[in-house]
């Protein structure tokens, strides 16, 4: 059935649970909408469940440093002065850019089918390298309770014999890896389904 993805694979559904991953990771992974309902705790700070801010965190060492500065000013050294004027711009860096990392929980309520086109692209090395550890963790836990969904959970160009689906290939597609990735995918189909006999 998983390797047909005929219709019944949509009956197939699993409850997964991501605890304390980075927003922007799960942000790709609820991008899978056909298939899969997602259910993620709020960010929010006037509702249960919502995440300490990292850019209040930011704001107060900001203050601190705010507090040095005015010290080094009343007669320390010009040196420090400015390391420290160079770690406050760090920091006004990181408080636009870093609350991408907020952790968040994330639940899917999904089916076979969807499973297994997300890890098509979650699995590609074009993907970014932490969606694909937490996707290969998904992938090892679905195998625990369905090892024959998991064997079709693999990225585009193994499902496409080496074909890539992406604008430019990465180039994984000429690598050991992937034709070691390929022959272990190959294995779960007959040699008539691969044409490798004739069915005449």
């Amino acid at each position: 059935m998983y390797k047909a993805e005929h219709s019944p694979t949509r009956t197939q559904v699993f409850w997964i649970e991501c605890k304390n991953i980075p927003l922007f990771i799960a942000t790709h992974l609820l991008r899978h909408h056909v298939g899969s309902v997602p259910f993620q705790l709020t960010c929010r700070d006037d509702r249960k469940g919502g995440n300490p801010s990292l850019i209040q965190k930011l704001e107060e060492i900001k203050s601190k440093l705010n507090n040095i500065v005015n010290e080094v000013q009343e007669g320390r050294s010009d040196y420090a002065d400015f390391v420290i004027s160079e770690i406050q711009d760090e920091l006004t860096y990181l408080q636009g850019n870093s609350d991408r990392y907020t952790p968040v929980n994330l639940g899917l309520f999904i089916n076979a089918q969807s499973l297994i086109d997300m890890a098509k692209l979650r699995l590609c090395k074009q993907a970014h390298a932490e969606t694909i550890e937490v996707f290969q963790a998904i992938k090892n836990e679905v195998a625990k309770a369905d090892s024959e969904l998991a064997a079709m959970m693999v990225r585009k160009c193994v499902y496409r014999n080496g074909l890539c689906g992406e604008s430019r290939c990465c180039g994984f597609n000429n690598t050991p890896v992937f034709k070691k990735e390929l022959s272990e995918y190959l294995k779960n189909f007959t040699s008539l389904q691969i044409g490798a006999k004739s069915n005449n």
